[in-house]
């Protein structure tokens, strides 16, 4: 019987061991733009989830801060909207033109597989980017053409995958010039504080080390230019994801 409680206890131990562990998952650090009113209202956002793992992939508001939204995405059909997926891929090789149109039907085909897996997917959303008050909404393309893991360490260590653009007003066409104020690398995401546009990437090191969230303003934003950089520090009790 008491070798029975022994291993019972054991048992007991190492489930509070591995409770505790999901628990005590991290803290986020403001390492850049103290005092700034968004980058500290969104530091204790981050860290209103304590269970969840690094925010490599998604990143979560806490409806607790009613600041705080995202947008609203409408999905769209990828593969009815293939030449959105053209124009992204030429903008890449826009110096190797005879490239791409040497290999354009392999790549239809790769795109075709990739929306049927699920791999690549297409949204749309109407933001005020700017927030100018003179333009209305604009309708935003999120490109999503990676899958994520926050367990996997090259994720962790900086991933391409999500990215947006502006469409012109017929939704047939990216504007390449609207774009270029919401492009943002490493898997980019977007938040809403105070009606406020604001774009977000991680980045870290293999080894699950250095593990940066940052949050910046589209880059045309009246009056309200902000950078802010978030240090992921892992509990010293937790195993890596």
């Amino acid at each position: 019987m008491k070798h029975l409680r022994k291993g019972s206890g054991l048992v007991l131990a190492l489930l509070w061991l591995l409770i505790a562990d999901v628990a005590t998952a991290g803290e986020y650090v403001l390492v850049l733009g103290k005092g700034i009113e968004v980058c500290e209202a969104y530091l204790k956002n981050l860290n209103s989830f304590p269970e969840d793992p690094p925010m490599v992939c998604e990143r979560k508001v806490n409806p607790k801060f009613p600041e705080f939204s995202k947008p609203v995405w409408q999905p769209l059909d990828a593969l009815e909207h293939l030449d959105l997926l053209e124009q992204i891929e030429r903008q890449k090789l826009s110096h190797i033109e005879e490239e791409y149109i040497r290999n354009r039907g392999k790549l239809i085909a790769w795109f075709k597989e990739h929306i049927v897996s699920g791999r690549i997917r297409l949204a749309l959303a109407n933001i005020d980017i700017e927030r100018n008050g003179k333009t209305a909404n604009e309708t935003v393309l999120q490109h999503e053409y990676a899958d994520c893991d926050p367990a996997n360490e090259s994720n962790f260590a900086g991933l391409s995958g999500r990215a947006f653009y502006v469409l012109s007003p017929g939704k047939i066409q990216i504007d390449v010039e609207k774009s270029k104020s919401i492009y943002f690398y490493d898997r980019a995401d977007i938040f809403l504080f105070k009606d406020r546009v604001y774009l977000t990437h991680w980045g870290g090191g293999l080894g699950f080390k250095n593990g940066i969230l940052s949050v910046a303003s589209p880059l045309h934003a009246i009056n309200y230019r902000t950078r802010c950089d978030y240090r992921y520090k892992a509990h010293p009790n937790r195993r890596q994801p």
